[in-house]
């Protein structure tokens, strides 16, 4: 019994191993210094190569531009864990992510890397449904990619703005906000 239950823990979880880097991107850490100063939100997403993680991405990038967002790194995140941008991501009281598919495979690992709780989860392609047999990017005109990403922002932003305590500009995003299987569509429930 206790082996089974050992195979069944590891069967739900795995851990990936990553070279260490004395590196740090100058850039990224001016940038995660002012948003740790500024109490900026990041907002990272899906960068999966189908044209659910492109729509994913285009609207994370949108969703960042409004105020108090800005984007986050996965990368530094994941694999320079003492730079100035993984702190920030680390440190803030909420982090918004929107993964392109119902896999949430960008949202499994961050659940269990900062928490469920602080994690703002969104799925993309619940917003629309078009794309369904679609993988390339370039199957889908770069105008309508960019109008689904848009749809996704509005969306993302508008129940962002029911959720979160701070004030967020009334013009930012716009929608209805659709069930992402993760409680009110954010993840904030």
């Amino acid at each position: 019994m206790r082996k089974e239950q050992t195979m069944n823990s590891a069967a739900k979880s795995f851990s990936v191993q990553v070279s260490e880097t004395d590196k740090h991107c100058p850039a990224g850490e001016k940038a995660g210094s002012e948003y740790i100063q500024e109490g900026k939100i990041p907002v990272l997403s899906c960068e999966g190569a189908c044209i659910r993680g492109e729509i994913a991405r285009l609207a994370a990038h949108m969703v960042a531009k409004e105020d108090p967002f800005r984007r986050g790194c996965h990368g530094e995140l994941l694999t320079v864990p003492g730079s100035a941008l993984a702190q920030w991501m680390k440190s803030a009281e909420k982090v918004v992510l929107i993964d392109g598919c119902f896999l949430h495979c960008h949202g499994r690992v961050l659940e269990n890397l900062l928490g469920e709780a602080r994690l703002a989860q969104f799925d993309a392609h619940s917003y629309y449904r078009k794309y369904n047999d679609n993988f390339d990017i370039d199957e889908v005109p770069e105008a309508e990619r960019k109008a689904s990403a848009r749809l996704v922002a509005d969306a993302v932003l508008a129940e962002l703005r029911k959720t979160t305590s701070r004030p967020m500009p009334a013009g930012a995003g716009c929608g209805t906000a659709a069930a992402t299987g993760k409680g009110t569509g954010c993840g904030c429930s």
